[in-house]
């Protein structure tokens, strides 16, 4: 039928995005400072600048992994000097994470590399109603729940 071949369609596009996007993963840039960065390092920045005090276990959640895997990150951030671990205000045995001024430098570039690359899809998007543009928003969290249910599934 018609939404088979609709499907089908958004499964391969998918797949290829999904690929393609992993494949990126480890391309490394300047984000106006000295250094080259990969994506999931300047993110890990990302994250830490927009919730400065942020600590691993947020940090973990929001970017979607373990939190050993974001511990692993944050201690290769750490040595690399753009970010700094401190005791917790509220609770001596948490550690919150801090952009070092070499960490701000990075995060003001990131989002300046995104004022650029987003204007593509500013572009894009500016061409799609608002109520499309909410559809594609409400397929692709219900796309994420998926894929959470897929994994936690097959983990245990």
């Amino acid at each position: 039928g018609l939404l088979m071949k609709e499907y089908i369609e958004i499964a391969q596009t998918t797949d290829r995005i999904i690929h393609k996007y992993i494949r990126n993963e480890d391309l490394k840039r300047s984000y106006g400072t000295n250094a080259l960065l990969t994506r999931k390092e300047i993110h890990t920045i990302a994250y830490i600048g927009e919730n400065p005090g942020l600590n691993l276990k947020s940090l973990a959640e929001v970017q979607g992994v373990s939190k050993g895997a974001a511990s692993q990150m944050v201690s290769k951030l750490v040595d690399k000097g753009y970010i700094q671990r401190k005791e917790s205000t509220s609770s001596g045995a948490e550690i919150s994470l801090y952009l070092t001024e070499k960490g701000k430098a990075a995060f003001a570039g990131h989002l300046e590399y995104h004022k650029n690359l987003g204007k593509v899809w500013r572009e894009s998007l500016a061409n799609m109603r608002e109520d499309t543009i909410k559809e594609l928003i409400e397929f692709l969290r219900s796309f994420e729940t998926v894929l959470d249910q897929e994994y936690e599934s097959k983990r245990n």
